[in-house]
């Protein structure tokens, strides 16, 4: 099953949900994984220019970052609390810098950086403050489901989505706690 389209959130948002989304927990797979595939993945979705490559401790530190923000997504879906020192760590050495469009607006963007790995935080960590502003940053949740841990954009009007896919993460939930159930009531 491709979950690539799976309750997309909107752009520039849906890059941050596509970069935590490298990891797939249920079903495999890993788009980070080694140097050579982090850095084709980077390129291909615009955190990296063509012709730039990664260092293995770029690699790691982006890895680190993206399980950060998978934690704080799941404190938008459960509200439980992450390890906000941790990632604070991690995004100390990304830049940013504000500036002005024609038409007046303020933008926050990557600051200029020597390290890869810096830009693409960066260049994250201003799609994220603008879905901070925007009010859609709380939207974007990681899936109740601990196997799973997919992230998806919540458009309830409530807010209220709680699974990536309710027919597989959520009937999964619903059945087992069924079985708790049953198996209590012996």
């Amino acid at each position: 099953m491709d979950y690539e389209d799976l309750k997309p959130a909107p752009e520039p948002l849906a890059l941050v949900q596509r970069f935590v989304n490298t990891r797939n927990y249920l079903y495999g797979g890993e788009r980070l994984e080694d140097v050579e595939t982090a850095t084709g993945w980077l390129v291909e979705h615009g955190l990296l220019e063509a012709g730039e490559r990664l260092e293995e401790s770029g690699r790691r530190c982006l890895v680190a970052f993206r399980e950060g923000l998978r934690g704080m997504l799941l404190v938008h879906n459960v509200g439980s609390r992450a390890d906000a020192e941790a990632l604070n760590e991690l995004v100390a050495s990304a830049k940013l810098r504000v500036t002005f469009d024609p038409d007046g607006r303020l933008a926050l963007e990557p600051g200029v950086e020597d390290q890869p790995a810096a830009r693409v935080l960066g260049r994250l960590l201003a799609v994220i403050a603008g879905a901070e502003a925007e009010g859609t940053w709380g939207r974007l949740k990681a899936c109740r489901n601990e196997d799973c841990r997919w992230t998806f954009y919540d458009a309830s009007k409530n807010r209220s989505g709680a699974w990536c896919k309710m027919g597989i993460c959520g009937a999964r939930h619903k059945m087992r706690a069924y079985r708790e159930r049953k198996s209590r009531s012996r």
